[in-house]
């Protein structure tokens, strides 16, 4: 570039053949005085509209507020990397410092990202999951199966059925994580497979499906559109927090609210200072949980577009929201 109003030739063809992204030379007030292409890939908008230009005038404050500290720093001599979100889209920029005459200048280049970071994030959400498979599979497993093997090696020496009793309840335990991980893996449901689900019947279905001792459920008229199937996954695992928590005479509810419905019992609850890590893979308050249930229905919450909150009935038991 010879200068901020006459590029060279060579210059030029790079501006407007520049790949997928915008390149600009701006000056230390921070006028944007050369933009190519010509027509800019994002926007379409003209780069002859945005010559001569100040950020203030081109783009919104929010994104003023993270271009102009960058271009600033660029100006006086350092290079900057980082993304910006402008009209719902994500652009990672790169800056340079350099000088025309004696005069400092920055380049910026932008290209826009948008796809490459929903991607990552996508990949980081996936490993995550994988993350949790993995230590379901390596720790919570082990451990009953190694109860169970140690029993069975018991019994074969001594013969006494105590032994088998204790192999029948480790292997409960297999089966129980199994349940957990499989609905772990299976949520994410599709908006297509929701149909309109009656919850007090699922909920009772659910409620077949775990060991209730003398604990009784009620429930008022509620519908929502939603995946039976994951749905009762939610409120098994649920039901088996309220009993494992609450004891064996517990009383839980479930019922509608706002725009969507709520599942609390009578219980001791959990305290206040723990309730923000209840939806943590892993984090477990006892009674020999493993961790994974609540995770389960954060997941299978967040698939039905619905925020999970944990509070406290009336009673003082816990009570979950969703809406």
């Amino acid at each position: 570039m010879q200068n901020e109003d006459a590029p060279s030739h060579g210059d030029r063809t790079l501006i407007e053949h520049f790949p997928n992204g915008v390149l600009v030379l701006f000056d230390s007030d921070l006028h944007y005085r050369i933009v190519g292409p010509e027509t800019l890939p994002f926007s379409q908008q003209k780069a002859a509209e945005m010559v001569g230009k100040h950020v203030d005038d081109i783009f919104p404050d929010e994104t003023v507020a993270v271009l102009e500290p960058n271009l600033r720093a660029t100006i006086a001599g350092g290079t900057r990397s980082f993304d910006i979100e402008y009209q719902d889209r994500i652009h990672h920029i790169e800056t340079r410092s350099v000088r025309v005459g004696n005069e400092p200048y920055g380049i910026l280049v932008t290209q826009d990202v948008t796809e490459v970071r929903q991607t990552a994030a996508a990949l980081v959400t996936k490993n995550e999951r994988l993350d949790q498979f993995a230590s379901m599979v390596s720790h919570d497993l082990q451990n009953p199966l190694a109860i169970a093997v140690g029993e069975l090696e018991q019994y074969r020496e001594t013969g006494e059925d105590i032994h088998l009793d204790g192999i029948e309840d480790a292997l409960v335990r297999v089966e129980d994580l199994i349940v957990d991980l499989t609905a772990l893996a299976q949520t994410n449901s599709s908006s297509e497979t929701r149909k309109s689900v009656s919850l007090p019947a699922v909920a009772r279905e659910a409620w077949e499906y775990i060991d209730i001792r003398s604990a009784s459920l009620e429930t008022e008229d509620c519908t929502i559109q939603g995946d039976r199937s994951q749905l009762q996954a939610l409120f098994e695992n649920l039901f088996r927090n309220a009993v494992g928590h609450g004891g064996a005479d517990v009383t839980v509810r479930v019922g509608p609210i706002g725009s969507g419905f709520y599942v609390e019992d009578t219980g001791k609850g959990i305290p206040q200072a723990k309730r923000e890590q209840v939806f943590e893979h892993g984090f477990t308050t006892g009674y020999s949980g493993n961790g994974v249930g609540l995770t389960i229905v954060n997941r299978i919450a967040t698939d039905h577009e619905f925020e999970a909150t944990l509070m406290e009935s009336q009673e003082g038991g816990a009570r979950f929201e969703f809406q």
